[in-house]
Order: structure tokens, then C-alpha cells, then sequence
């Protein structure tokens, strides 16, 4: 299996620097290889897989900031060992989902903000703290829900 073990809490995950390929020895549930790629060296992200129950599937998330961290360095600092929870403290998960623009009906494939996953003890500081995609890339109209980033249409 691929990755860099981190813990959070009481989850341990896989984190998977800039570029690296997402693998693991067993499948991942609602992984889409190609999405990955695309997504493997996005600034403001950096991608998990991690397990939320004992006998439950991998699941592959997102970690996402907004407030400018180097992730450059902190890739390096995890591949070290020398990362501390300071390095995620503006960090919130994500996972990809698709969403339809109510106002212009166009289809978006995003990372929204997943409160499911609770590895950090002060989820509700975090979510409140952290800045948000809020107009449609379509039409530009206004955005609900808690929409991280907009993943690239996928080529037909």
C-alpha cells in the first residue's frame, strides 16, 4: 500500500503527497482512477484514504486549506515524520460529489465539505473558519452548500 501513514485522532490514514499515485491492497470504495490524477497535484489539497470502521472499505478523501499553506513543505515535513497537528490545523475534509447549480441547471462535479469523517476534534471551528467556492464557474450565479473546489469536467 502506497502512502505515508498519518494519525488523526483515532483514524489512522494514508496520506498521499503531490503527485503520488493513490494505491492501496484492497479495493477503495467509489475510487475513480482518472479524477485522482487530476487531483494529485492541486495546490490547496492533499489526498487520505482512510477506513471509518473496522471491517468498513478504504475510503479516499480530501484534505483541503484555504489558508495558504505551503503543502510543498508539508509533504516533506510528513515524509520526515516531522509534521505536527499544527501542520492541519486549517484543514478540513472534503470528498467528491455531484451537484446540480439550481439556478443555471448545470451538472458540477466538486469536493464539498464531508462532517461525517470527525478527525479533527474541532470540526465545527474549522468549518466555520474556512473559505468556500460560492459562485458557479457556468454562470456565475451564487453557490450554496460547502463546495471546497470544482473538479474539471471529465473529457467524453
Amino acid at each position: 500500500m502506497g502512502g505515508l501513514i498519518m494519525n488523526f485522532r483515532t483514524w489512522e490514514t494514508r496520506y498521499f503527497p503531490a503527485g503520488e499515485p493513490v494505491q492501496a491492497a484492497e479495493p477503495i470504495a467509489r475510487f475513480d482512477e482518472p479524477e485522482d490524477r487530476l487531483l494529485a497535484d492541486h495546490p490547496r489539497m492533499r489526498r487520505i484514504l482512510v477506513r471509518g470502521r473496522p471491517g468498513w472499505p478504504l475510503h479516499r478523501y480530501y484534505l483541503h486549506w484555504s489558508d495558504g499553506t505551503d503543502l510543498v513543505a508539508l509533504d516533506r515535513r510528513v515524509a520526515s515524520g516531522a509534521a505536527t497537528e499544527a501542520d492541519f490545523a486549517g484543514v478540513v475534509v472534503g470528498e467528491p460529489l455531484d451537484i446540480t447549480h439550481p439556478v443555471c441547471g448545470s451538472d458540477l462535479r466538486v469536493v464539498a465539505l464531508d462532517v461525517v469523517l470527525p478527525l479533527f476534534a474541532d470540526g465545527t471551528e474549522r468549518t466555520s473558519a474556512h473559505s468556500y467556492r460560492t459562485a458557479c464557474p457556468v454562470c456565475g450565479g451564487r453557490l450554496g452548500g460547502s463546495v471546497l473546489e470544482f473538479i474539471a469536467p471529465k473529457a467524453s
